[in-house]
């Protein structure tokens, strides 16, 4: 299987480097750092905490799904049935729906469950993961009420032209390989990525749920994925510029018995995924002009031989426009409107017929910028028509000003809101569920406040500490119900209060080649329920009051070792019981040498090094102590 995912990746790459000989004969020339990454997230989303995974880390996990890095990075949590199965993320205390997830600047949520499966998207397709904490409904919309997390490409102009491919092998049956190759000049530049991968997933591990807890092995758990990225960039002028995006994934999993089961399931979900981006840029004297498109093509085949109906097909397309224009009021303010038109479709088993719906929504920012750098404050406000129906109008104030040279105080506050989702209102009565076309958006409150940190030790050693005390109310929440005769509907029923606090240390020094990094971040969360049922008060199900997550990075050149830790607190699976708390290390040793042009670096992980025997979702269980060997080859 490794050898045939190789095959795929260098066949794919061949064409594109070699015509690329003949496309670019202009030297490449090294540019100021262009992003793809909205300027919304840059420049108006002042007081948030907005952080990104170290290079370390992004390397730990690089042959890896985006839930495994997120689950090493600061104040995520990660909700996975079972290894490789499917994955959701929360942050603050929100449900999953409370985080918005966007891919070039779009959001790429399901507009019928409003959830992202972050186990098909692989982290080198990604050369920026940033996290934003705290509501941000008026720059992001619907669904960013407890935080966003932004993907993004590569700064494909101010790349070096190269080629990348990998092979890893690892325990249970694991194999990947990716390739990746980016060429161009000053004018245009094109990547190609490309990643396929296999696993078998057969661990053993020790069934608690049975007497005597025995030793099994894991079944139907096998997991096979691939998918193709390709990327582009144009300077169409010197005040103008074009960037697109093409994403296609194919993932295909055996979803993983219960340790509960008494028999092996034969369960299986394919997911396919299309998305496409453009994004225009027009630089003027006074202002910035943006124009962006997107599709998103989702497809879920869920097959189940035990039910009466085996296969539930479930397909949804968003069509995504939106244009903004950015003027600078003088050196230091600025005004930032645009609107955004989101068609969706969807057509479900589960549905009578299609389901469209048209959401339009304008949202304006402004900044004020003191003088000498003294800080910032962001006024932001946003509204919503869902098929013609107004949505809450929202607002956020956002302020960042320093106390003295190392220290920085900043706050948010904000109103946000979540749409219901295609599936709550439209799902038919089959009998035992049905849809609510009644229900109201949630709405609610959150704001944070924190002081940063920042000075060096020695003229080697760089310190920063990070603090933040976050609130938030979310009235309305949507819950499915059983009725009257046992039939379940989705309700306004609930309301969720949040309090917590987080706390981060990043220490660097520096000698020579010599490089040592440690970061450390804790996450206290008090998040409860206001319910007329028995998890009224109760703290919210798989949220866990305390987490912190370390790594510790040490390079020596041609040497490098990276340890990660993530200590994971006691949670609730439901109203009265809770899974154990329990501490994760993964390590990577690793020597890069080059030769010519030639870069090969050889690295050897450890995951799971204590070997620790853990639930993330009840009673799916998790692989032991686990390794992978990976060599990858830069020209």
């Amino acid at each position: 299987m490794l050898l045939k995912y190789s095959g795929i990746c260098i066949s794919l790459i061949f064409p594109m480097w070699v015509s690329a000989q003949d496309l670019f004969q202009e030297e490449p020339v090294r540019l100021k750092e262009v992003r793809v990454t909205s300027t919304r997230l840059r420049e108006f989303a002042v007081g948030a905490s907005v952080t990104s995974p170290d290079s370390s880390l992004m390397n730990l996990h690089q042959e890896e799904s985006l839930s495994s890095l997120l689950s090493a990075a600061s104040g995520i949590d990660i909700k996975t049935y079972g290894v490789g199965g499917l994955t959701s993320l929360s942050m603050r205390g929100g449900r999953t729906n409370h985080t918005a997830v966007l891919w070039n600047g779009l959001n790429i949520q399901s507009p019928m469950n409003g959830g992202v499966n972050l186990s098909v998207m692989p982290v080198r397709f990604f050369n920026h993961v940033e996290v934003q904490r705290g509501g941000s409904g008026t720059l992001f919309g619907s669904g960013a009420v407890s935080g966003v997390i932004h993907l993004s490409g590569k700064d494909l102009l101010g790349m070096k032209n190269g080629l990348n491919v990998s092979a890893s092998t690892g325990s249970f049956g694991f194999g990947a390989a990716a390739a990746d190759v980016k060429m161009g000049n000053s004018g245009f530049a094109g990547r190609l990525a490309v990643f396929g991968q296999q696993a078998d997933n057969d661990f053993s591990f020790i069934n608690t749920s049975r007497i005597g807890h025995p030793k099994e092995t894991q079944t139907n758990a096998g997991v096979e994925q691939y998918g193709v990225l390709q990327e582009n960039q144009w300077r169409i002028s010197d005040r103008s510029m074009m960037t697109t995006g093409l994403w296609f994934q194919d993932y295909n999993k055996d979803l993983q018995t219960l340790m509960t089961s008494r028999q092996p399931d034969d369960t299986n979900q394919k997911d396919k995924n299309f998305l496409v981006s453009a994004n225009f840029k027009y630089y003027g004297q006074r202002g910035t002009f943006q124009l962006k498109q997107g599709l998103i093509r989702n497809k879920v085949l869920y097959s189940n031989p035990d039910y009466v109906d085996p296969q539930a097909d479930n397909n949804s397309r968003s069509w995504i426009s939106e244009a903004e224009y950015k003027y600078r009021v003088g050196v230091l303010h600025s005004i930032n409107a645009g609107v955004n038109y989101t068609n969706e479709l969807a057509w479900s088993d589960g549905y009578i017929g299609d389901v469209t719906r048209h959401r339009l929504s304008a949202f304006v920012s402004g900044r004020y910028g003191w003088a000498n750098g003294r800080g910032a404050a962001v006024l932001s406000v946003r509204e919503e028509l869902t098929n013609g129906n107004e949505q809450p109008v929202v607002f956020s104030l956002g302020l960042e000003h320093p106390l003295v040279n190392w220290a920085t105080i900043k706050g948010t506050v904000s109103k946000n809101y979540r749409i219901p989702n295609l599936n709550d209102l439209y799902w038919k009565d089959d009998g035992y569920s049905m849809g609510n076309l009644d229900l109201k958006a949630e709405a609610g409150w959150s704001g944070d406040m924190g002081i940063d940190f920042s000075f060096s030790m020695s003229e080697t050693v760089k310190t920063e500490v990070t603090t933040a005390l976050f609130a938030s109310r979310t009235n309305d929440i949507i819950v499915w119900l059983p009725e009257d005769g046992g039939k379940w509907m989705p309700r306004n029923k609930q309301t969720g209060e949040t309090l917590g606090v987080e706390a981060g240390l990043q220490l660097t020094s520096q000698a020579g080649v010599n490089t040592l990094a440690v970061r450390v971040f804790y996450t206290y969360v008090s998040s409860t329920l206001t319910t007329d049922d028995e998890y009224n008060d109760q703290q919210m199900i798989y949220t866990p009051k305390h987490k912190v997550n370390t790594v510790l990075s040490f390079a020596c050149r041609p040497f490098y070792v990276t340890l990660s830790g993530v200590y994971t607190g006691e949670r609730y699976y439901d109203y009265k019981n809770t899974l154990e708390a329990y501490t994760l290390l993964n390590g990577m040793v690793g020597y890069k040498l080059k030769l010519l042009n030639v870069g090969a670096d050889l690295s050897f992980k450890v995951n799971n090094i204590t070997d620790t025997a853990y639930q993330v979702v009840a009673w799916y269980a998790m692989p032991p102590r686990n390794y992978r060997i990976t060599l990858s080859l830069t020209i």
